[in-house]
């Protein structure tokens, strides 16, 4: 009893989040500095002319302006900031900064005009959340880390928003949200770390590492991360949809300049756990009780990207593309057991 009472009232509390975050965005963009950050992200698999895992995905990162030290950053109350700054060194030379990210992703199966249970697909689900990150960097090392509060389930509003967008460029209606996975909180932490290997005039490469825990992704996660052209010092942000990885802006932009380069990323991902092909954790749910989906946990992904950075706009195009994450031999003729889609970015420095 005490479990089901918990669990309505953060369902409750859902339902009011999402204006609450979205003033604070609104309060925190209004007092920005010069070398604030505001990005928006939009990823969507129909570039790939497919339908299935994930689908759609929106969200909004603020960053703060790069400071000298640690505890010149904002802070969040309570728990956030000291607990995250355990893991980041505070040493001269390193510029430190906040991130805060609020958004929305989904996913659904290959068959979206199937009103019934589809055992043998990965299922419907609907993700909101918000986030806070803080990272020190330079030009050769990056150190970060991060936590994320959000739910899966009806609260999501994902039916509504998938809905709404099919409506407006006409296509097929989604009828299977009723068997999307139940509400449940989701907490994340992250940790990511980067270590430049070589650089010279048109080429860098580094290395790095990411780790994730949590009821959303537990993962570990190795990669090499390659730009070519007139970049910037720092660490590009590779667009992970919210919730998948940590969400940063570490950009070293001298005033005035302008960037235009291409990256290539390279990663291997090992899933102790994946709760959008594995269903929900906490609670009892009929697609999770009765799936024949038999997911794979070591999965790869080459990441392309394009980006131009401006005095004080920037944009950047990307192409995630991962090998098979699902056992195909159950999948349906349609289903596609890769996870790749497309991204695109909007950012504005004031």
């Amino acid at each position: 009893m005490a479990k089901a009472q918990l669990f309505k009232g953060v369902k409750r509390c859902s339902r009011l989040l999402p204006s609450g975050l979205m003033i604070c965005a609104a309060l925190l963009a209004e007092n920005a500095k010069a070398d604030k950050t505001i990005r928006l992200e939009l990823s969507n698999d129909v570039i790939l002319s497919s339908d299935n895992q994930f689908t759609n995905g929106t969200s909004v990162i603020i960053s703060s302006e790069p400071v000298s030290s640690l505890d010149r950053t904002g802070g969040t109350p309570a728990f956030g900031k000291a607990l995250l700054a355990r893991a980041i060194p505070d040493k001269p030379g390193l510029n430190y900064r906040e991130s805060w990210v609020l958004g929305q992703n989904m996913q659904t199966p290959a068959d979206i005009e199937h009103p019934a249970l589809i055992e043998n697909d990965v299922p419907y689900v609907g993700f909101l959340g918000w986030g806070n990150s803080f990272y020190g960097f330079d030009d050769t090392y990056f150190f970060g880390a991060q936590w994320l509060f959000g739910w899966v389930g009806e609260p999501a509003l994902a039916e509504q928003s998938q809905k709404a967008v099919h409506k407006a460029i006409g296509g097929d209606d989604p009828e299977g949200w009723n068997n999307q996975l139940d509400f449940e909180p989701i907490l994340n932490g992250y940790l990511s770390a980067k270590r430049r290997l070589y650089r010279n005039a048109w080429f860098d490469v580094a290395l790095s590492g990411d780790f994730a825990v949590g009821n959303f992704f537990t993962f570990a996660q190795p990669g090499l991360e390659f730009r070519f052209g007139n970049r910037p010092q720092g660490f590009h942000f590779i667009p992970d949809p919210i919730g998948r990885g940590m969400d940063y802006d570490a950009n070293i932009l001298p005033t005035g300049g302008s960037w235009l380069y291409a990256s290539v990323t390279l990663r291997a991902t090992y899933f102790a756990w994946a709760l959008p092909r594995e269903g929900n954790l906490l609670v009892d749910n009929e697609w999770t009780d009765r799936n024949r989906v038999s997911i794979k946990r070591s999965v790869g992904q080459t990441i392309l990207g394009l980006h131009w950075i401006g005095p004080r706009f920037g944009a950047h195009l990307s192409l995630w593309l991962s090998t098979d994450t699902v056992d195909d031999r159950n999948l349906p003729a349609s289903e596609d057991p890769r996870n790749s889609f497309g991204s695109f970015m909007a950012e504005y420095r004031f």
